[in-house]
């Protein structure tokens, strides 16, 4: 991948502060100059699954079956054949490219600000990864204090999850859930903690990470936004690459500066904008839109 998502195109001659993002040649300066700092690209092959992690954690995953609300907005399970399903194809396509190149299982969603619909982009590609009939997906829902994941594909939001295997109350493979009819597995948030951050601390959380890296291909990992919360930071110190969300109307160029100077741009993969209204230039963005009908708020 040559240039990150470059999705931020207008030039305009606004002052920066707290005026809110449009696309603009000085986003995307922003971001091409995170791109050319970034590491090399290392080889990496992936290992072979031990078969009895796979065993344990898949042989005994408990089956849900989505029923996902019209808002929920999950197009590559309700709408298959629409232009924002097709979309996450091709970010699906680029995330496997790019994995010819580096390490690339562990995969963060993050943005800056609550309402830019990064959970509707990590469930949307989780489910586009899941389509594979070889490689196994998971999605995790790391947001443990606005855990949203579970209700958007309409499973309940009191399912246990990873805060209870983090307090030594559940076994992973009692809260690692198959998704029936879409080869995708969910591992929920669970009950939210009343220290989230020193949870994540307690040791447990990297072992996990370990031991579901031997099982599944791709890891989508849904967390809560860069600011003003330390919990991503952790996340993405375990992660092997963060994907950034951002939606025009709601995004803050002052803050989107601020995150891609804090991000670590060995791992940035890009930059994903929701709700752009610019759809004339739709072939030139790495990603742009999903249609304004299918994706308009979160």
């Amino acid at each position: 991948m040559s240039r990150i998502f470059d999705a931020l195109k207008r030039s305009e001659a606004e002052r920066w502060g707290g005026d809110l993002l449009t696309p603009s040649d000085s986003a995307r300066d922003l971001l091409e100059a995170a791109e050319s700092r970034r590491m090399p690209p290392v080889e990496t092959r992936l290992e072979p699954l031990p078969s009895s992690a796979e065993t344990l954690i898949l042989g005994a995953a408990p089956t849900l079956r989505p029923a996902p609300l019209p808002d929920a907005r999950l197009v590559c399970l309700t709408d298959p054949g629409s232009l924002g399903a097709e979309k996450f194809r091709v970010l699906g396509l680029r995330l496997r490219h790019l994995r010819d190149q580096r390490k690339l299982k562990r995969i963060v969603v993050t943005g800056t600000a609550p309402e830019e619909g990064k959970s509707l982009i990590a469930s949307n590609l989780a489910l586009n990864q899941a389509r594979s009939k070889v490689l196994k997906t998971l999605l995790i829902d790391g947001d443990f204090r606005r855990p949203t994941v579970a209700k958007r594909f309409g499973v309940g939001t009191l399912l246990p999850g990873l805060s209870e295997c983090l307090r030594g109350e559940r076994q992973l493979s009692e809260v690692v859930y198959k998704m029936e009819g879409t080869g995708l597995h969910l591992l929920p948030a669970g009950l939210a903690p009343e220290n989230p951050l020193e949870l994540m601390q307690s040791g447990r959380l990297s072992e996990y990470l370990d031991q579901l890296g031997t099982v599944f291909d791709w890891i989508i990992i849904d967390t809560p936004p860069l600011f003003p919360l330390a919990d991503t930071t952790f996340w993405m110190k375990m992660s092997d690459g963060v994907l950034f969300v951002v939606r025009e109307g709601v995004t803050e160029r002052k803050t989107l500066q601020r995150a891609v100077e804090t991000l670590d741009h060995a791992t940035l993969l890009g930059v994903v904008v929701n709700s752009c209204s610019d759809g004339g230039a739709d072939q030139k963005y790495y990603y742009s839109r999903y249609g304004q009908d299918e994706v308009n708020s979160v």
